[in-house]
């Protein structure tokens, strides 16, 4: 690579920076995963190994293949919707049984206390008796029950990257358009600075996500986590069917 390389280079970065750091599904689905430390890795390959081919084929010519085919990007935007719809829904049962959940674990929250008689009588803790013993704290259920397995956040990863019209659009036909305005020389230099971008950003958010972690050791904290996430979802799923 020359120093007439770098400008390219930096442009392509900047450009798919300004496409990929949006609030997302994708990018919402990846900081809940990251944030449940679920599959973490297998997610982030997935979707660095999906820009990578994306911007590839849009640099190759691609774009005006998929531009042509109207028909096709019409069905995958109500396929999408259809798919964040769902999501939404999913992010809204769960805060649903959390919240449920929570109701019952705060009557259920009593000990047995041994009487001098023989017999027991329960108490809340909280309030009619202190017991000086050492309480195992349980893990909330969404370490474990809300936890996908690996093949149901392999699914909709791959849902959110490629049933989304957007994707095709911003990373094959804009970028790709871009791209080949800098010739056959210098094509691949933009392109390059764009992979370079979306690894970049793909591996800081699945780090951070999961640094994040330890702010989500409340169930009030993964309620409201997953009512924004929800929200956003159904946001996202009326924006595609109205544009």
């Amino acid at each position: 690579m020359n120093l007439l390389s770098l400008p390219i280079l930096m442009s392509g970065f900047t450009t798919q920076a300004g496409i990929i750091v949006a609030v997302g599904a994708q990018n919402a689905f990846i900081i809940r995963q990251g944030i449940a430390r679920s599959h973490m890795l297998p997610i982030i390959v997935i979707c660095i190994a999906a820009d990578l081919t994306l911007i590839s084929v849009g640099t190759q010519g691609m774009g005006r293949i998929v531009t042509s085919h109207a028909a096709v990007l019409t069905a995958l935007t109500w396929l999408g919707a259809a798919v964040l719809a769902a999501y939404g829904a999913m992010a809204f049962h769960r805060v649903l049984r959390r919240l449920h959940d929570m109701r019952h674990a705060r009557v259920a929250r009593r000990v047995v206390v041994p009487q001098s008689d023989g017999t027991v009588a329960i108490a809340q803790t909280s309030a009619d008796v202190r017991p000086k013993v050492r309480v195992t704290a349980v893990m909330p259920e969404d370490q474990t029950d809300e936890t996908s397995s690996l093949k149901s956040a392999i699914m909709q990863c791959l849902g959110f990257t490629f049933l989304n019209p957007g994707v095709y659009l911003d990373t094959v036909v804009l970028l790709g358009g871009i791209a080949a305005t800098y010739g056959a020389d210098f094509k691949w230099d933009f392109a390059s600075g764009a992979m370079l971008c979306s690894v970049t950003w793909f591996t800081l958010l699945g780090l951070m996500s999961t640094k994040m972690s330890r702010l989500f050791r409340s169930d009030t904290a993964w309620v409201i986590l997953d009512s924004v996430i929800g929200v956003t979802m159904v946001v996202l799923a009326c924006h595609m069917v109205i544009h």
